[in-house]
């Protein structure tokens, strides 16, 4: 039962909906959160977070503490069977623009526990854990919003019934997380994420977080069950210097909800691997669920203060649903990239590199909703440099903010301004940028 009216109604506290939580719980919203596991998954799942989504539990007041349970990762590079390096995915190296490295590596029960004691500092917010979900129309009674971040097995997405579409890959793997003192001493780099292009078995290899080391192994068919020890002594680990977590099968597949918004009058909304799942060559699973997570989170905000109607929330699906579209598609074809270079190296021909932009284009993805023909950077995240000695998302707060270049520009609509320079304005005179950091207008000199 749900004891007492509540703003917002979570279902999954997994990084998903304890992300949401903790950002509604800042606004001092009234927020209750049913999850089934008493204490957090004790395996890792995901293990990669890039800088918007590192900033978005900085958002959430978790910097600090996020910085103490990552690890920066050097990138990706695609390798041989013998472990020669062939290419980096994009080839080169980008700037920290959002305030943070391009990309981290981490260990999730960390993860999953920092979110769950962020919650703890809110008196609106109560976690039930060890608890299931009372029933959707029970939850609908009792809170304004429903918002189903319950995973790939969502039962608020069967209770809506919504459907997902297949996006057409569907690839039996196995990962195995292993915990060992030192890296398997591949590679010149031993933090660098290695795709390994094997005819016999395409691999992909993760150092992770502190002791922490993934491989992903494609299997020949679902039903293949080979000995993990087995493809890790190709690696030099065997288990005298090592402690096998898991080794799970799992079918890599890309997967989009038909919508993402339905229920009562639309109160009831999904987010995170109830709305999406993708295949995990670009790390984005969970970096795509916390986005949903900052985007719901200042619309519910909006909607519940009275700023903006309930139709606010349907630009919500708009840009996510599109956005996680073309994440999911260049995750496919990160995969098949896999399978080209591999058939380029069997047949002696120089495997195929694409090109620096194919991977930018994601990154940047200009939001559907907005003035496409505004200059840029309207619809890209908003730059966080440091201004007087803080970041600058730490004077921007919780609302929407022009920043600006310099103090001769006074804001048209009475919002509050932050005076930066012009190395936060990217060319322009002055940005408005929303809650969750994009830039929705901009004055070009």
């Amino acid at each position: 039962m749900v004891e007492e009216r509540a703003d917002v109604a979570i279902v999954g506290a997994g990084p998903t909906g304890a992300t949401l939580a903790n950002l509604l719980g800042r606004r001092g919203h009234r927020v209750v959160v049913f999850e089934q596991l008493a204490e957090p998954f004790p395996q890792p799942r995901a293990c990669h977070l890039d800088a918007e989504t590192a900033r978005i539990i900085q958002h959430c007041g978790l910097a600090h503490e996020l910085r103490s349970i990552v690890t920066p990762s050097p990138g990706m590079e695609y390798v041989d069977r013998d472990g020669t390096h062939l290419f980096t995915f994009e080839g080169f190296e980008r700037q920290p623009l959002l305030g943070w490295q391009e990309d981290y590596v981490f260990y999730q029960p960390d993860l999953d526990d920092l979110l769950r004691r962020g919650l703890e500092r809110f008196a609106g917010v109560t976690a039930h854990y060890g608890t299931p979900s009372p029933p959707l129309d029970e939850l609908c009674r009792a809170a304004r919003f429903v918002v189903g971040a319950d995973g790939a097995a969502s039962t608020v997405r069967r209770k809506l019934g919504v459907s997902l579409r297949d996006l057409g890959y569907d690839e039996p793997w196995l990962v195995v997380d292993v915990l060992m003192d030192r890296p398997p001493g591949r590679g010149s780099d031993p933090m660098m994420i290695r795709q390994v292009c094997d005819p016999g078995r395409l691999t992909t290899y993760v150092p992770s977080h502190g002791r922490h080391h993934r491989w992903e192994f494609r299997l020949v068919d679902p039903h293949e069950s080979p000995d993990p020890w087995d493809l890790l002594r190709a690696w030099g680990v065997e288990p005298s210097h090592a402690e096998l977590l898991r080794a799970v099968p799992y079918r890599f597949h890309a997967l989009l909800a038909d919508r993402w918004r339905g229920g009562p009058d639309g109160r009831v909304l999904l987010a995170g691997d109830a709305a999406h799942q993708m295949p995990p060559f670009m790390g984005q699973g969970m970096c795509s669920g916390l986005r949903d997570a900052a985007n719901l989170a200042w619309r519910l905000d909006e909607v519940l203060r009275g700023a903006a109607g309930p139709d606010h929330l349907d630009a919500y699906e708009a840009e996510r649903s599109t956005h996680t579209r073309q994440v999911i598609e260049l995750s496919i074809a990160a995969g098949r990239l896999l399978d080209q270079i591999t058939a380029d190296l069997a047949a002696g021909r120089p495997p195929h590199r694409p090109e620096p932009a194919v991977a930018d284009d994601w990154r940047w993805s200009r939001l559907p909703g907005l003035d496409l023909g505004a200059p840029f950077p309207v619809g890209h995240q908003a730059p966080q440099p440091m201004i007087d000695g803080r970041p600058l998302d730490d004077h921007l707060g919780d609302g929407w903010a022009w920043v600006a270049a310099d103090a001769s520009f006074v804001p048209p609509d009475g919002r509050r301004r932050v005076v930066t320079g012009p190395e936060a304005t990217m060319g322009a005179r002055a940005l408005l940028v929303r809650p969750d950091r994009y830039v929705a207008a901009a004055v070009i000199p």
